[in-house]
């Protein structure tokens, strides 16, 4: 395990610009500097994309090869009311993930692998680590969860306790399954960005509240925007975009503002309704960050690209957005609470008591990577929610954690005691049925997810158990019953898996053109998927080769080596995408 002092979270940590502890430019040079000096090819540059419409900058910080293979992604935004702002933000961004999923990767270094029992006081206190979940399970199921979890050896990683300063240990997968990257930032500081995860943390707190309410907020009244803020705002003003701002504070004690806009000049055709939320120390600082987020998702409102929805809804049409545009009354600005301080220490300290007040305790885990060696935090308040992720059984919780973070024989071992006393949970099944797919036994594994599907699972569980289910027929080779099954998960949402599976089924059927569609299908809902780029190009080469003119042929393996080349720059260690390229060199000359 390696030890960590805590000490740094509350060193003074005085603002300079922008609730940061540097300028921008001794941001950008201090993580560049940094970056390019790792040994691993983590980073390869930066961007500016806005179009200068609003004014907000917006750029893009870039992995390299070793960046994508950690984080599974191949860029990261950034956004500020000056282009250095927004440049230092997105490299920050970068510094946060990479220090992020490096962390998750070393848990296993990092931490201990004990119970809850051996651990005793040392551990989470068992009534804050109940909050995590809103579990609507029977009592008889949850007491079985409950007797399993305290028993169940779990990583544990240090934590700062930030209202008493003590450390604790946290079982990390657990709040990492709930979380993934929300809660986690990066900055000049350890306060810093301890503030910046706390405040990002009730920002989604706070938009869970307001889907589950549905009901109008308070107005921001426009007379009452002053100063910085307003500069921003009339970003859009002076272009005529429509802007509703709200109060989404719903008592927590960091202000959160709603921001929705829409370009009348450009909507639908070339933007979209756009709605976002802001969560600072001051009412200012959380109007700015709803607003530049706003202008992130935007693209300037005018571009053919759609913004991935998140903590908020995305809303087609003003008829669908009318909980917005309805307003529970108006408040000024500066009547929302406010905890600033010139000093993130003070901040820091300030919040975890007041969230102590509302019944919370603010955990940070100390995630910085120690090659970068710049500040990377990981916050974690139980009882805070996350839309629905929070609303998931105890039991549910524990069996997925085992299968995705354990060896097979501990979840083999659990799923076992499970069954022995619930025997009728659909999630259960499912795990069992992934468990026994993964060893090969096929034939028990689709009977599991029979099982599964037949106890009525929600619908994105059930896209997931029908994936599962199509992968085990395409492993049988009954292709069309993996086309089915994928079909019949498509009714319950996307995912990029089932477009993959789709995609190699219609190959193996030697329905190229299909594969290729679905294989294109997939990289549009993940654009780092360097296997299904290489996909996509042997579904051209295959497509090529049935032609009959050598003139077509040649077109169609050009088109397949540019994505065996696409594939290798997210991933250069893809065999099947070096043996697709090496084959189409064969026969396309090298400028083509």
């Amino acid at each position: 395990m390696v030890k960590r002092s805590f000490d740094k979270f509350f060193l003074p940590s005085r603002k300079v610009i922008a609730d940061k502890a540097l300028l921008p430019e001794e941001t950008i040079s201090v993580v560049e500097e940094r970056l390019k000096s790792l040994g691993a090819k983590v980073y390869k540059g930066v961007k500016r994309i806005d179009k200068g419409r609003l004014g907000l900058p917006v750029f893009i910080s870039f992995y390299d090869v070793d960046g994508v293979k950690t984080t599974g992604n191949y860029k990261q935004m950034g956004k500020g009311v000056t282009e250095l702002l927004a440049k230092a933000s997105a490299l920050v961004e970068l510094v946060e993930r990479y220090s992020l999923f490096s962390f998750l990767k070393s848990v296993p270094e990092q931490g201990i692998l004990a119970t809850f029992e051996e651990l005793k006081e040392e551990a989470i206190p068992w009534e804050v680590f109940l909050k995590s979940l809103e579990d609507e399970e029977d009592e008889r199921v949850k007491k079985v969860a409950l007797k399993l979890i305290k028993k169940f050896p779990f990583y544990f990683v240090p934590a700062l306790e930030v209202r008493t300063k003590e450390v604790k240990y946290l079982p990390f997968h657990w709040f990492w399954m709930l979380y993934e990257y929300n809660g986690s930032a990066g900055g000049n500081t350890y306060p810093e960005a301890s503030v910046q995860a706390i405040c990002e943390l009730i920002e989604r707190h706070t938009n869970a509240l307001s889907i589950r309410f549905n009901k109008p907020m308070p107005a921001i009244k426009r007379e009452s925007i002053k100063g910085a803020a307003e500069e921003v705002l009339k970003c859009f003003e002076r272009l005529n975009i429509r802007v509703w701002i709200r109060d989404m504070t719903f008592g927590m004690p960091a202000p959160t503002v709603a921001v929705m806009a829409m370009d009348p000049s450009t909507y639908p055709e070339r933007s979209e309704i756009v709605y976002a939320a802001g969560t600072g120390t001051s009412p200012e600082r959380a109007l700015i960050r709803a607003l530049t987020e706003v202008a992130q998702l935007a693209g300037d409102f005018d571009t053919e690209g759609k913004y991935v929805e998140s903590g908020l809804p995305k809303f087609q049409t003003l008829e669908e957005a009318k909980i917005v545009i309805e307003h529970d009354g108006e408040v000024e600005l500066n009547s929302l609470p406010n905890v600033y301080s010139e000093d993130h220490a003070e901040e820091l300290n300030t919040l975890a008591q007041k969230l102590k007040d509302r019944g919370f305790e603010t955990y940070l885990i100390d995630i910085t990577n120690e090659e970068l060696n710049l500040p990377a935090v990981y916050a974690v308040i139980p009882g805070i929610l996350f839309r629905e992720r929070t609303k998931i059984p105890f039991l549910f919780h524990l069996v997925r954690i085992s299968y995705f973070y354990h060896p097979r024989e501990v979840t083999e071992r659990l799923i076992s005691e499970v069954l022995s006393e619930v025997q009728d949970r659909y999630y259960v099944w499912g795990f069992y049925g992934n468990l026994l797919k993964d060893r090969g036994d096929l034939d028990s594994a689709i009977s599991c997810y029979e099982r599964a599907l037949s106890l009525e699972p929600q619908a994105p569980d059930k896209l997931a158990i029908l994936t599962h289910l199509a992968d085990a027929y395409f492993t049988k080779g009954e292709y069309l019953k993996a086309i089915s099954a994928c079909e019949q998960a498509l009714e319950y949402g996307e995912a990029p898996e089932v477009y993959n599976l789709l995609g190699r089924s219609y190959y193996k059927l030697h329905e190229f053109s299909k594969a290729l569609e679905y294989f294109l299908k997939a990289t549009e809902l993940d654009p780092s998927s360097a296997i299904d780029y290489a996909n996509a190009g042997f579904s051209l080469k295959s497509i090529g080769e049935s032609l009959q003119t050598e003139e077509a042929r040649m077109l169609f393996l050009s088109q397949a080596k540019l994505f065996f080349l696409k594939a290798l720059s997210l991933n250069p260690d893809l065999e099947m995408a070096k043996r697709g390229l090496a084959y189409c060199e064969k026969f396309v000359p090298e400028n083509n």
